[in-house]
């Protein structure tokens, strides 16, 4: 286990996105327009019409993916992750009006009415992601 502390707590963004804006890309576009490299997803909610996102489907030592797009009208109830380096790691809670889904938010989950994000920018976060023995990514000081 590593554990990491910060204090220092930058800007609030809130941004809104509407039809047809795309999810992960707006959020990575905007955080490097505002020359935020490490911050903390707060919220987001809304609706979206396409999804892709990845789930595991092993408990081998390798990772080994599914992924899962969806065309049909969702819900947003929850996304949370961390930007890293610059990089968003989000996992997300969706719902179409019969199944929820939950995995790891891809590009291209685009939006059907509107989508409200917040994240918060930590100042004096010096994290990275790095490949462990297994080949997963994990959080690292740099």
């Amino acid at each position: 286990m590593r554990t990491y502390t910060y204090e220092k707590y930058g800007r609030t963004i809130v941004m809104h996105l509407g039809k047809g804006e795309k999810l992960l890309e707006s959020i990575t576009s905007e955080c490097k327009r505002l020359g935020v490299t490490n911050a903390i997803l707060l919220s987001c909610i809304g609706s979206l019409r396409h999804a892709q996102l990845h789930i595991i489907t092993t408990t081998e030592d390798s990772s080994t993916d599914a992924v899962l797009i969806l065309d049909t009208p969702m819900e947003m109830s929850a996304v949370q992750g961390i930007i890293a380096d610059g990089v968003p790691h989000f996992h997300m809670v969706i719902s179409d009006p019969e199944r929820v889904y939950t995995g790891h938010m891809e590009e291209n989950c685009e939006v059907q009415y509107l989508m409200e994000i917040s994240i918060l920018e930590v100042l004096d976060m010096d994290l990275t992601r790095k490949p462990d023995e297994f080949g997963i990514n994990g959080l690292q000081a740099k």
